[in-house]
């Protein structure tokens, strides 16, 4: 634990508590687009966030999704402006324990750790040569179609029935037809959500809320909702495509609401198994980063460490 803090913190308490305060002001962070302010990443190692990192920063609303830590403004020359605070990033890494595997090596645990980081808005004398010039943040728009056609070990998509789901015993997407949508963008949406879902069967990443008992309105059915949910809107700020204001649906707020509010890891693995589910659709080769935060692990509070990166 960080030898600077008396008293542990519980870094899960303070990201979930940080998504109710947004969901109960009406702001659902993972229905925010992604495009305009580019998807947050650090300003000197390029490297993008990810997992709930990438909702907690783009949730801010800054002009440009571009960060340091206190060490890097340092190093640049910069300095932070008066007042201003870091935001949150956390991430997990494995550490050896005294216990011994059947192998004779050191079993290895999760670490939780975080640290602090400042928009570049928040920071002064940066050097202009760092800051990429307007249009540089957006990624290229990626055609609807071919996300749905790039997609590897992809499960058929029939049009069976007029209703919209992922089949897991049958390993099939069933869609209603195109022209039965208000728009394209609405029929892809619904698309989307289903991938995401099919990415949980035993032939591609395997998540338990997929390949075991659906029970409708279990923690489990709403955790495979919420990344589903998650992974969609990933996909369509790739696309370029708008993200659905769900603003005004109080009983959807809610509804997260009370989940959140009952579990308080519930936030961090959705994000987690929803960023997965994407680099899985798009056949993104990602390193594992230091800023993802592994989703089926727990973490004593006492092992949390604040650290200086």
């Amino acid at each position: 634990m960080n030898p600077n803090n008396e008293q542990s913190i519980d870094v899960y308490a303070l990201v979930t508590n940080r998504i109710i305060e947004l969901l109960e002001s009406g702001t659902i962070p993972w229905q925010q687009p992604l495009r305009e302010a580019g998807l947050p990443r650090n300003l000197l190692s390029k490297r993008p966030y990810r997992g709930i990192n990438v909702f907690l920063l783009n949730s801010l609303q800054y002009d440009q999704n571009l960060f340091l830590t206190w060490k890097q403004i340092k190093t640049i020359g910069g300095s932070v402006l008066k007042g201003e605070k870091g935001h949150l990033v956390i991430f997990t890494k494995m550490v050896e324990t005294d216990e011994m595997t059947k192998s004779n090596k050191p079993k290895l645990k999760p670490f939780l750790r975080y640290y602090k980081v400042f928009n570049i808005s928040q920071c002064k004398d940066i050097p202009v040569e760092l800051i990429p010039k307007e249009g540089e943040l957006l990624a290229p728009a990626l055609a609807f179609d071919l996300v749905v056609e790039n997609m590897p070990n992809r499960p058929p998509v029939v049009n069976k029935e007029k209703e919209a789901y992922y089949q897991p015993k049958g390993d099939f997407i069933n869609m209603p037809k195109i022209k039965s949508f208000k728009s394209i963008e609405l029929y892809y949406g619904v698309l989307f959500h289903e991938m995401i879902h099919s990415t949980g069967h035993e032939s591609r990443l395997n998540r338990k809320e997929v390949t075991g008992k659906i029970v409708f309105g279990s923690e489990s059915y709403s955790l495979e909702e919420l990344t589903a949910e998650m992974g969609a809107c990933f996909l369509k700020s790739h696309c370029g495509m708008n993200i659905d204001d769900l603003s005004n649906n109080a009983a959807y707020i809610q509804n997260w609401l009370e989940q959140l509010r009952n579990e308080k890891r519930f936030i961090i693995q959705a994000a987690a198994r929803a960023q997965k589910a994407v680099e899985y659709i798009l056949n993104e080769k990602v390193e594992e980063q230091l800023t993802d935060i592994k989703e089926d692990v727990y973490i004593d509070p006492q092992e949390v460490e604040m650290v200086e990166e």
